[in-house]
């Protein structure tokens, strides 16, 4: 009982969204439950639910509105000093009309055009596409990105003590200009590398866990 009152007082230190899951004959498992979402996954403090990939998790929007996301991949990941245990959820939007299902819809041939200049690919001729550009120099930029706002919300600031507060913004400084210059993973890793032992040393939430574990998947 001690232990879901720290849990229920920790979460509500960040951003949450409002969730429901689904399984895949329709039947409602499980409703207003509280998630953390970024970069296509949702982390779930309640470790008592039981639900399983291919079910479907419904997002509600603050305009009434709501988003609809199939599991790919759910794992359990065990609590570290005073971060709690948590789900870590991967999931993939559902559109609701996708080309596939639009009336005399012919796949077209897709052709991926690769440069040797910085990885350029663009993707053409496909039914109600956009070209796609995405430079790589050895790290997914839009990953570290993510990050980057994850680290300037004022939540998780607010876990940093106040001595090592000036490290942190300048850590986070440092790497909002590498990406800007898109610097090489020699110089990025270990801004990174300094930033997730801060965290993990100082960080209290399941948001805490969220970045060191989205670190640990770059460096």
């Amino acid at each position: 009982m001690i232990q879901d009152q720290k849990r229920i007082k920790m979460l509500s230190n960040f951003p949450k969204s409002n969730i429901s899951i689904t399984n895949r004959d329709g039947e409602v498992l499980y409703q207003n439950i509280k998630a953390v979402f970024a970069d296509n996954m949702f982390l779930i403090e309640d470790i008592k639910l039981i639900f399983e990939e291919g079910d479907i998790i419904e997002k509600m929007l603050p305009n009434g509105r709501s988003e609809r996301y199939e599991i790919l991949k759910t794992g359990f990941t065990e609590g570290l000093s005073t971060i709690p245990a948590h789900f870590q959820t991967k999931v993939r939007k559902i559109i609701k009309h996708k080309a596939e299902n639009i009336q005399g819809y012919t796949p077209s041939i897709i052709n991926n055009t690769y440069s040797g200049v910085a990885n350029l690919q663009v993707q053409q001729n496909t039914h109600n596409s956009s070209q796609v550009m995405n430079i790589k120099n050895g790290l997914d930029y839009e990953q570290i990105e993510l990050i980057l706002e994850l680290l300037k919300c004022d939540k998780l600031k607010n876990e940093i003590p106040a001595e090592r507060l000036s490290e942190f913004e300048k850590a986070k400084d440092d790497l909002e200009s590498a990406i800007q210059r898109k610097d090489p993973k020699e110089k990025i890793k270990p801004v990174l590398s300094f930033i997730k032992n801060l965290i993990f040393t100082c960080g209290t939430s399941a948001l805490s866990a969220m970045v060191v574990d989205q670190i640990s998947k770059i460096i």
